[in-house]
């Protein structure tokens, strides 16, 4: 594309060289016409002057009309031509009049004859040039006996012209050279405002706001540079506005909770928030500008999309994520631009933990009732066997009342472990923190527990690392974990079997592990080892609420550690805990 230099150079240039033609052929003409003119003017005098002075002559005075035409064309250096009446050659100043055919026919001879006076412009067959003949008729008392003509080649007029048309195609070329460079740095001088306002521009458009032009001049192009700087300001402070409020507004998007998907009036994905990419775990730099359905994979929220967009009004749905497996609710709301259906707002909702504890709390008040139906009707039967009779049985009753404390107790230990349980998973147990060696807690635990391992015929072993970091723990929390710990192992072990209490340390942590050579646990039941009343195959049922691993968990959690649980069935366990330094 051509530049704007040359769009204003152009057509001055093109001006310039047609004007310079113009004048040139106009001033050929001219110079040629004011030659042709004089060289007539002069003949004609001329011709006048030799009529008078061959007119002795052609009344038989003087000397022969052929050597008066040839002494007077030598002086003159013109063609003199000595032509009698009848048109007969009588003398000639170059040529021979004998050779010479009638001129009657001449035009300037036919003028001539009729008007006193003729002229022609054309071809010599004599001498083979161009040439501009003057006739004028010789009189004697008033009858015409001759005609004296006089001529001269054009070739002085010819080379005169033609040297005026190069003087003037010379003058031509400078001056469209000077027109063309002067016009040249007259329109850069004038675009360069231009060109610097097109590279700024550039620059602008290339991110970088704020850029100014320098004002060299107060006229038009002056008035454009100062309102290009005030646009250039103004659009920077507005862009730094909209940068800031953007950065705000994706702050605050990112930190919801709920995920956001905006989308056009097509039903392309125009923004997206970082909980929106959890839930269905896709990137949204590569979503902008695909169809929702294309980026989440869930045609609940495709389909109430759809219905929004074509009905304008807010839709709702829930559903689970195929991909993340969470349980949503996705509403659906119409966005409106001066009365314009702009596009649609997708607010998600993650219900999944919400629908845990529901889950979980029917679970609970399931577990405790079914922990709680089996001593409340123990203890009912017993009591009314004693009340029907059985009481005044010293022995019977003595057993039933044993029977009954048991039950008392074991549903008085259920109570206080889900208390204890609520207590340590609502943050409302206190952690009363000091300085704890896990060495003496597992001395002091091995020691409650080995009158429990001999009755069960365990062997009770211990691998303790010398020189262990102190922690800050709760003792009797982290002790009552140990305990569990033990007991389990002792409880569900083999006769002859052997539970080894070990610890260790890193750079980060102090480590506790109790292994057992014992019944083991099925991978089916392994993942649910630390839920709430859970209790894996029958030879894990006897006995035990099934918390005392949920509150193990719990209590380390609230230190800040992490317990795990390893087994294999028919081979034993591994339950490790892990308490920061």
């Amino acid at each position: 594309m051509r530049s704007f230099q040359w769009r204003i150079a152009v057509p001055i240039i093109t001006l310039i060289i047609v004007s310079m033609v113009v004048l040139g052929l106009y001033l050929t003409a001219s110079v040629r016409s004011s030659q042709l003119d004089n060289l007539r003017f002069q003949l004609e005098q001329e011709a006048k002057i030799t009529s008078e002075a061959v007119l002795p002559s052609l009344l038989g005075q003087g000397d022969a009309p052929d050597a008066l035409a040839k002494k007077l064309g030598q002086e003159i250096d013109t063609r003199i031509t000595i032509i009698a009446a009848n048109g007969t050659v009588l003398g000639d100043s170059i040529e021979d009049p004998a050779t010479m055919e009638n001129h009657a026919t001449r035009p300037e001879v036919v003028d001539a004859l009729a008007n006193s006076i003729g002229e022609s412009t054309r071809f010599s067959t004599t001498l083979q040039e161009q040439m501009m003949y003057v006739a004028v008729t010789v009189k004697n008392q008033g009858a015409i006996i001759g005609i004296a003509r006089v001529s001269l080649p054009l070739t002085t007029v010819e080379d005169s012209v033609n040297h005026i048309t190069w003087v003037i195609i010379l003058a031509t070329i400078i001056i469209a050279v000077l027109a063309v460079l002067a016009t040249w740095l007259i329109a850069r001088i004038m675009t360069r405002p231009i060109r610097e306002l097109t590279k700024v521009t550039q620059r602008m458009a290339a991110g970088q706001l704020g850029q100014k032009i320098a004002i060299t001049t107060k006229d038009e192009i002056g008035l454009l540079a100062q309102a290009f700087n005030e646009m250039s300001t103004h659009l920077k402070t507005t862009m730094d506005t909209i940068s800031t409020e953007k950065t705000k507004l994706d702050s605050i998007l990112d930190g919801m909770a709920d995920g956001v998907i905006m989308t056009d009036p097509k039903g392309d994905i125009v923004l997206v928030n970082r909980a929106a990419e959890v839930f269905f775990g896709f990137n949204k730099e590569n979503a902008a500008g695909r169809p929702v359905i294309e980026a989440v994979h869930d045609h609940e929220i495709d389909e109430i999309l759809k219905l929004c967009l074509k009905t304008g009004k807010e839709q709702t749905t829930q559903f689970e994520s195929g991909i993340t497996r969470r349980f949503l609710r996705a509403i659906a709301m119409p966005l409106y631009n001066l009365g314009q259906l702009n596009g649609a707002l997708i607010l998600l909702q993650d219900l999944t933990e919400l629908r845990g504890f529901q889950t979980m709390r029917r679970e609970l008040v399931g577990n405790i009732s079914h922990e709680l139906r089996t001593p409340i009707a123990g203890i009912k039967a017993m009591v009314e066997t004693l009340r029907d009779g059985a009481v005044n049985n010293k022995k019977a009753a003595n057993d039933f009342l044993i029977r009954i404390e048991s039950e008392v107790d074991r549903l008085s230990q259920i109570v206080a472990e889900v208390t204890q349980l609520s207590r340590i998973e609502t943050g409302q147990a206190e952690l009363k923190k000091e300085s704890t060696n896990l060495n003496v807690l597992a001395d002091e635990s091995i020691s409650e527990m080995s009158t429990l391992a001999e009755r069960q015929q365990v062997k009770l072993l211990k691998q303790l690392a010398p020189d262990l970091p102190l922690i800050q723990a709760d003792k009797d929390r982290i002790h009552q974990t140990i305990i569990n710990l033990v007991h389990n192992a002792i409880k569900f072990n083999k006769p002859n079997g052997k539970v080894t209490i070990s610890t260790g340390y890193d750079d980060k942590s102090v480590t506790f592990s109790v292994v057992d050579t014992g019944v083991g646990i099925s991978k089916d039941d392994l993942p649910h080892v630390f839920e709430r009343f859970y209790k894996a195959d029958k030879s894990r049922t006897s006995g035990g609420s099934g918390l005392g691993l949920a509150i193990a968990k719990h209590t380390i959690q609230a230190h800040g550690g992490e317990i795990r649980a390893e087994s294999e069935q028919g081979k034993g366990s591994n339950f490790t805990f892990s308490l920061p330094r």
